[in-house]
C-alpha cells in the first residue's frame, strides 16, 4: 500500500539520528585525546624524520605525545614525538615512511609513550625486581677453617660488611672434629663504632650435637659480625671447623 513505507522511513530517520548522536559523542571523545590539529607549512626531511608546522610555535611543548598523519600518502601513520616542538618541528622517534610534504594534515594526541618514558618505567620495574630478587637470599656460604683453637680464641668466619644492611637467617657450626668439653663460641659486632662481644656460649663436643645452630632466626646486621671459637682441649689445635650461613641483602 502507498503508506506502508512510512514506518520504515521513520525508523530510518531514527537510526540516522542515533548515528549522528553517536558520531557527536565520538567527536567529543576525540577532542579529549587530540591536543592539536594542524597542517604542515613546509616539507619535512626527505627521509621522513621531521614534520614542519610553523603554527606549533607558541603552542605548548608536545614532546612525548603522539603525532598521527591524517592525510596524504602516509595517512594513518603514528609516531611518538621525541624532541621539543616549540620551534615548529616535530621529530618522530621513528621516521615516517617518506617525506611529509606541505599541506599534510596531522593531529597530536595526548598519548605519551616515548622511549625515554618507557625506559624510565622499565628502570623502575628493574629496581622493584632487584628488591624482590633479594627475598630469595644470597647464595649460602659454606666452608671450613683450621686454627689452633686451644692455644687462643680464633676466628671462624666474618659475616656481612660494614655499613651494608643484611638479614642473617641462619648460622651453623660443626664441631664434629673436636673433643673439648668446653667449646666456646663467641660473636662480636660494632656497637656505636666499637666492637663488642654480643654472644658467648659454651658447648661440650663430647655430648652436644656435632652441628650447632648458632643463629636459627632472622637478625638484621649492618656491621661485620665476627664469629670465634675456643676449645679447652689442646687436641683440638689444627682441627677443622665447618660453618654454613645464609644472608639476605636488605
Amino acid at each position: 500500500m502507498p503508506g506502508q513505507f512510512y514506518p520504515e522511513g521513520k525508523k530510518e530517520k531514527l537510526n540516522i539520528a542515533g548515528l549522528l548522536a553517536a558520531v557527536g559523542e565520538l567527536e567529543a571523545k576525540l577532542d579529549i585525546l587530540v591536543v592539536f590539529r594542524g597542517e604542515t607549512t613546509s616539507a619535512g626531511a626527505a627521509d621522513g624524520s621531521t614534520l614542519i608546522c610553523s603554527d606549533l610555535a607558541g603552542k605548548p611543548d608536545f614532546d612525548g605525545s603522539q603525532v598521527v598523519i591524517t592525510s596524504g600518502d602516509y595517512a594513518g601513520q603514528a609516531r611518538d614525538i621525541n624532541g621539543t616542538t616549540l620551534g615548529g618541528t616535530v621529530t618522530p622517534d621513528l621516521s615516517f615512511d617518506g617525506q611529509i610534504l606541505v599541506g599534510v594534515k596531522f593531529a597530536i594526541l595526548a598519548i605519551r609513550t616515548v622511549p625515554a618514558e618507557v625506559a624510565a618505567i622499565e628502570a623502575k620495574c628493574d629496581a622493584i625486581k632487584a628488591q624482590t630478587d633479594k627475598l630469595a637470599g644470597e647464595t649460602p656460604a659454606t666452608d671450613s677453617v683450621t686454627a689452633n683453637w686451644n692455644a687462643a680464641e680464633s676466628d671462624v668466619v666474618s659475616i656481612g660488611a660494614d655499613d651494608t644492611k643484611y638479614k642473617l637467617h641462619s648460622l651453623l657450626l660443626s664441631i664434629n672434629n673436636l673433643v673439648g668439653t668446653v667449646i666456646t663460641v663467641r660473636m662480636y659486632m660494632q656497637v656505636n663504632g666499637v666492637e663488642r662481644k654480643v654472644y658467648d656460649q659454651a658447648f661440650d663436643a663430647t655430648t652436644d650435637p656435632p652441628g650447632l645452630w648458632i643463629v636459627n632466626g632472622t637478625v638484621a646486621i649492618h656491621k661485620v659480625l665476627r664469629v670465634t671459637l675456643q676449645s679447652n682441649n689442646a687436641a683440638d689445635d689444627g682441627m677443622a671447623v665447618d660453618y654454613d650461613y645464609m644472608l639476605e641483602a636488605i
